[in-house]
């Protein structure tokens, strides 16, 4: 019997006339039409990685007081996640879908921090730049500052918020677009350990359970994907005389058995073996004081810059060297780091310093508030010659009134006169004010009661649970006195006592003296180290209606040969701060013993104004005079937004090259999807759809690397496309039925066709493709996404044509 097909390597000769068939009222179709959509968008496999990067931010629940970032990160994520996965579905090129999600991801940032610094809430400014180098430096300011959990401030939330973002861009991209779940590890893994290693303390096992099983269950959807399209799923050998199924099942759960077990493992090994103290990325975020150092001799690691209680540098007696400094000081005065007015829970609580309260960088300092005219001060200097304190933390003499950097910049908090180091300061000078000592201080120093409206409410708050002890032993010491600088006069002397009190780091147990609380537990044992006797004085203080805090620091230190002092981690000191009308703030020494500083002169005076002044303390042996220091303080350096402003031809230089890139491998892609599916918008007819398609396998294959056939016979191509590919079952058995296509298309009478074959074969060629992409390799595939060759040859194509139209023959 004859065959009416010709022979498989003739040329197909034109077809003959025939009764034209009636055409489908069907939409003509431009895009590759597919069975599932919802496979196409990968939105399980989205879902999952946005739920890992979540789970990478699970830590931070625990660095940050406040969960104001959650909402908007889980909204922004989310927004990431559904646009790559409708982009997906509507069969958006990788490149394209990566960059839609940033520039969604980065509008979405813009709208939720910056929305009021874009002009008609679309095009970033001037201002939106200054914005986010505020809030930047408002997160570095709280990196830098607070111990965990630290304030959740607006730059706070705007840092986090953006990470996460970028991240869930970057991992959608990798393991659900770029369907490499095993590289999106690295960003997962980079944001683990950042989260991680803030906590101060052990990492907790269900963080890294969440986000472990989470980077499976991708690795498990991306095999499951893989192996579905073996061609043997289901093939059986013999065995033993015995059939055996030998299919990607198998391996599966062979896998999911190993990958669980390391699991297992990693969890139990983690358990079991010893933590070391943990790094922090920020300067004092999340700081743990009982895992800072491996045995704690570190160089300028002490504790109570976040404890606010020296007692941890005090007992390991380190001497490791925190400073070496000169001064011109008549006499040595303690070295003042920080201050707190916040008691709470029975214990002192570490200030929160908000950028906005900072004065500008390098700004002169003001001069110490409420010191009257007629009191007589001089004006020292301290020279640090050599400087190990971790920054923000700078240790001078207060009250300041002048500071030179020898390197970095520095920012002073005028809420509790404390300077903020902005980076490292190996060597500075500070200027400080002291009354002279054996002056006669103005007889209504301390006279004019506080306004408690003037102060800050926990300046005047007393501890509550030892209040009744607080008022008895203020009674007992203080009386009727109402002249505050008397008053504490009195409280000090109190305290300093011949054998009236013992210094110990021995607490005595609340439960032996009948007391309910530290301070009521101190006053009945009379026992205790700087902490105790200065903390009761400020509850004493504030009993009395004089404004107190809590300042902590160092002891001079000790005097060296050459005349300099050196300081060291176990001369860590604390001492209180009173307002006293007329002086200001005002050091007082309650502390007996050799563990204190020496008591300031000017609580020497007696307390009958009528009385002459006691003669002032001998001054120290004389050390090396210093320059003359010069009021005027260093002119403020530019700020990084100013460097910025002058880098900004070259910025916009070097970001327009980066847009025309950026420009190129997203026309390219788009010019090569309109040129491959050129011959679907051409076509007319059910047959001429299948050639369109045909043009669209052929013309991707070649995007990644498999040249086009020759011209021949639909099965000769066919073999041709088999040996120069991998393909999986599904893949083979859709180029089988789309060159069966062709053929019936190219050799079967005219109207044999329907739009339902044009539509199979539309569903045949996007498996063939999917096939090839999955089995070539990573460079290939990007290459096919951001530079196809067939984006190139329409480049090429195009102006050929405008050529030809602009000059025609």
């Amino acid at each position: 019997m004859t065959s009416t097909l010709p022979p498989p390597t003739q040329t197909p000769s034109p077809r003959t006339p025939q009764r034209p068939q009636p055409q489908r009222s069907e939409p003509r179709r431009t895009l590759l039409p597919d069975q599932d959509a919802f496979a196409r968008g990968m939105w399980a496999e989205g879902l999952v990685a946005a739920l890992a990067t979540l789970a990478v931010a699970w830590p931070l629940t625990g660095l940050l007081r406040e969960d104001t970032w959650l909402l908007p990160a889980i909204a922004l994520v989310a927004l990431v996640t559904v646009s790559g996965a409708l982009m997906r579905t509507f069969d958006v090129p990788p490149s394209l879908v990566a960059l839609g999600q940033l520039l969604l991801g980065i509008g979405g940032v813009c709208t939720v921090f910056l929305r009021e610094t874009l002009w008609r809430g679309l095009v970033p400014t001037a201002d939106t730049l200054d914005r986010i180098g505020g809030l930047l430096q408002q997160a570095g300011t709280v990196l830098q500052t607070y111990a965990a959990p630290a304030p959740t401030t607006e730059g706070v939330s705007f840092l986090v918020v953006s990470v996460l973002t970028l991240t869930a861009v970057s991992v959608d991209s990798m393991a659900v677009t770029g369907r490499a779940p095993a590289s999106a590890g690295i960003p997962l893994a980079a944001g683990f350990l950042v989260s991680v290693s803030n906590t101060g303390r052990a990492m907790e096992p269900w963080y890294f359970l969440a986000v472990g099983l989470l980077w499976l269950v991708m690795l498990a959807q991306q095999s499951h994907r893989v192996t579905s399209g073996w061609s043997s799923p289901n093939r059986q050998e013999s065995r033993g005389g015995q059939d055996v199924s030998t299919g990607p099942r198998s391996l599966r759960g062979l896998a999911q058995v190993l990958g669980a077990s390391t699991l297992v493992v990693a969890i139990l090994g983690a358990s079991a073996l010893p933590h070391l103290p943990p790094t922090f990325f920020g300067g004092g975020l999340a700081r743990n004081t009982e895992a800072r150092t491996v045995g704690g001799d570190a160089a300028g690691e002490v504790a109570f810059t976040e404890s606010m209680d020296p007692s941890q540098d005090l007992r390991n007696q380190s001497q490791a060297p925190v400073l070496r400094y000169r001064t011109t000081g008549i006499s040595a005065e303690p070295l003042r780091v920080t201050a707190t007015e916040r008691f709470a829970d029975g214990r002192w609580q570490a200030p929160d310093r908000l950028s906005a309260e900072l004065l500008p960088l390098n700004s002169p300092l003001p001069r110490p508030a409420g010191v009257a005219d007629d009191v007589e001060v001089s004006t020292f200097q301290t020279q640090v010659l050599e400087n190990q304190l971790a920054p923000p933390h700078l240790a001078a003499p207060a009250p300041l009134v002048g500071l030179e950097l020898s390197g970095g910049d520095y920012r002073f908090d005028l809420t509790d006169s404390t300077a903020v180091l902005q980076g490292r300061a190996p060597r500075y000078t500070a200027l400080y004010q002291a009354p002279i000592p054996g002056a006669e201080l103005p007889g209504h120093v301390g006279s004019v009661p506080a306004d408690p409206a003037e102060f800050s409410p926990d300046l005047l708050a007393v501890d509550a649970a030892s209040g009744d002890a607080i008022a008895a032993l203020s009674e007992q010491v203080v009386g009727a006195e109402d002249n505050a600088l008397q008053a504490a006069i009195l409280m000090q002397n109190h305290f300093r006592q011949p054998g009236a009190y013992t210094y110990s780091l021995e607490l005595t147990p609340a439960a032996e003296v009948g007391a309910a609380d530290p301070i009521s537990a101190f006053i009945a044992s009379r026992r205790g180290y700087c902490v105790q006797f200065a903390q009761t004085m400020v509850m004493m203080a504030r009993h009395e209606g004089i404004p107190a805090r809590m300042a902590v620091g160092f002891l001079p230190g000790t005097r060296q040969n050459d005349g300099s002092r050196t300081v060291v981690v176990a001369d860590a000191h604390t001492w209180p701060e009173l307002w006293i009308s007329g002086m200001g703030w005002t050091r007082f020494e309650p502390t007996p013993g050799a563990r204190a500083s020496s008591i300031p002169p000017w609580t020497r005076a007696p307390l009958d104004n009528d009385q002459a002044p006691a003669t002032a303390q001998p001054a120290p042996d004389p050390v090396p005079e210093l320059p003359e220091p010069t009021e005027a303080a260093a002119p403020p350096a530019d700020s990084w937004v100013d460097d910025m402003r002058q880098l900004l031809p070259t910025i916009a230089s070097v970001l327009g090259l980066v847009l025309v890139l950026a420009l190129l491998m997203t026309v390219v892609p788009l010019i090569g999807r309109r040129y491959r599916e050129r011959g679907l918008r051409e076509a007319h007819d059910p047959a001429g759809r299948v050639e369109g398609y045909w043009r669209v396998l052929t013309r991707s294959l070649a995007d990644l690397g498999v040249e086009e056939p020759p011209a021949r016979s639909p099965r000769v191509m066919r073999g041709y496309y088999e040996q120069r590919t991998v393909l999986v079952s599904p893949a083979q058995d859709a180029l089988r039925r789309a060159t069966a296509t062709l053929e019936r298309s190219r050799y079967a009478p005219v109207g044999t066709l329907s739009e339902t074959d044009a539509a199979r074969m539309g569903q045949d060629v996007r498996a063939v493709v999917d096939g090839v992409r999955q089995a070539s390799p990573w460079n290939v595939r990007a290459n096919a996404a951001l530079l196809p060759g067939s984006g190139l040859e329409g480049v090429g194509h195009w102006f050929a044509e405008l050529r030809t139209r602009t000059w025609p023959r």
